[in-house]
């Protein structure tokens, strides 16, 4: 899992905007562009979207469904907020958030420090789409200013911004005396691409990657005889028994104590359903003398897979089962013509390994003029600076205990 800023205890009220209404044009350095917005603030107006959505989007946040489920079954979500910039009449982009009302947090040193209560706009991963044009992201930037201002939203956060995208750029140029913005989490997101040219191998199923798998295979393989197998559960009926023996392994590793989510919760299962009523879900399952020891959950759209939840028993690290299954769940995806694996967060060194695509991005924050988006500010600019400290004095005094912890069980 991803660990970025967290919300929850969540109930919400924005002024209205009607399905149909459209703001008045924010200016733009291109006057011919003739730019205008409308919100959809409703199941309703988003419903009403399909049409243009369906052209755009091109991962598992961005499917309308997916994000018309999550509205339905978290109840901490009040209502979408999605902007559609037209130009003179055409839709040209959208941009998709959700409204929240919540008591923020954050974490620090493997610790969850719960914050003030806020009113929050939040703009999911990738929901930025259609057209790229500097004038569209001006605007874009205009409108969710105006929303921090005159909508009674405290702060606005963007899941996961490229940091080198023009919209970032545009939000951190978005005018206003006592408006600040923030990036309290960047990380690296990484993905391996599970394709190559005809008569090739991708490079995280050749060469050297795969007779280090081979060589920790046969090793895994005289420890236990015949006693070790693989599984994939991808149908509806599976689901229960998958995911029961991936929360088995979970509750064994050090990750739950960072993201406080195990597959099996209540909502975590709702998702996990629908992505399973789809066709989408895939849970790989290790097992050793009929004992599961290692998992990883995800989703199967398109032509990606979205690595959702992963883990292994640390009594077995010193075998590399998660290693293994990975491996084992990659040759499986790419016979099926999966053509790239998203494996979320992480740079690390078996990362680099496995030929992956590393991109920049960051948890982005903009904080309204206010009393409360000052108190938002304080909260997050205080969590950062005591996580930079921290990780100053543990590199000058060479107490990585938590990448040691992590180095651990890779």
């Amino acid at each position: 899992m991803n660990i970025t800023e967290a919300f929850s205890d969540v109930s919400l009220v924005l002024p209205k905007h009607s399905a149909g209404e459209s703001s008045k044009a924010c200016p733009s350095d291109e006057a011919s562009e003739q730019l205008s917005t409308q919100i959809a603030d409703s199941l309703a107006a988003v419903e009403a979207l399909r049409p243009i959505w369906m052209q755009w989007t091109q991962n598992l946040n961005t499917d309308l469904d997916y994000y018309l489920d999550i509205l339905n079954s978290d109840s901490t979500i009040l209502h979408p907020y999605v902007i559609t910039v037209y130009q003179r009449g055409i839709p040209q982009a959208l941009l998709v958030g959700r409204i929240r009302k919540c008591r923020v947090s954050t974490i620090v040193s493997s610790v969850h420090i719960r914050g003030p209560k806020a009113k929050v706009l939040e703009v999911i991963a990738g929901g930025r789409m259609g057209r790229r044009s500097v004038a569209i992201d001006k605007l874009l930037a205009l409108r969710l200013r105006n929303a921090l201002r005159e909508g009674g939203v405290d702060l606005l956060c963007f899941q996961r911004l490229p940091l080198q995208s023009e919209l970032f750029r545009e939000i951190q140029a978005v005018p206003g005396l006592l408006m600040k913005h923030r990036v309290p989490h960047t990380f690296c997101y990484s993905v391996v691409p599970l394709t190559a040219p005809q008569g090739k191998r991708p490079r995280a199923l050749a060469g050297k990657n795969r007779r280090e798998v081979r060589r920790k295979t046969r090793i895994l393989q005289r420890a236990f005889p015949d006693k070790v197998r693989f599984q994939c559960f991808s149908d509806p009926a599976e689901l229960e028994t998958g995911l029961r023996d991936a929360a088995a392994v979970r509750l064994t590793t050090w990750q739950r104590h960072l993201d406080g989510c195990t597959p099996g919760t209540v909502y975590d299962s709702q998702k996990l359903a629908f992505c399973a009523n789809r066709g989408w879900l895939r849970i790989f399952v290790m097992y050793v003398e009929e004992s599961p020891v290692a998992f990883l959950v995800g989703q199967h759209h398109q032509q990606t897979f979205y690595c959702q939840h992963a883990g292994y028993r640390s009594d077995l690290a010193r075998f590399s089962v998660g290693s293994l299954l990975t491996a084992w769940a990659m040759e499986s995806l790419s016979a099926a013509g999966v053509e790239q694996m998203d494996l979320g967060e992480g740079g690390q060194e078996h990362n680099r390994r496995l030929g992956c695509l590393v991109y920049e991005e960051g948890t982005v924050h903009l904080y309204s003029p206010t009393l409360r988006g000052l108190r938002l500010s304080i909260f997050f600019g205080v969590a950062q600076a005591v996580r930079a400290r921290g990780r100053q004095a543990r590199e000058g005094l060479r107490l990585d205990w938590p990448g040691r912890i992590r180095r651990l069980f890779d």
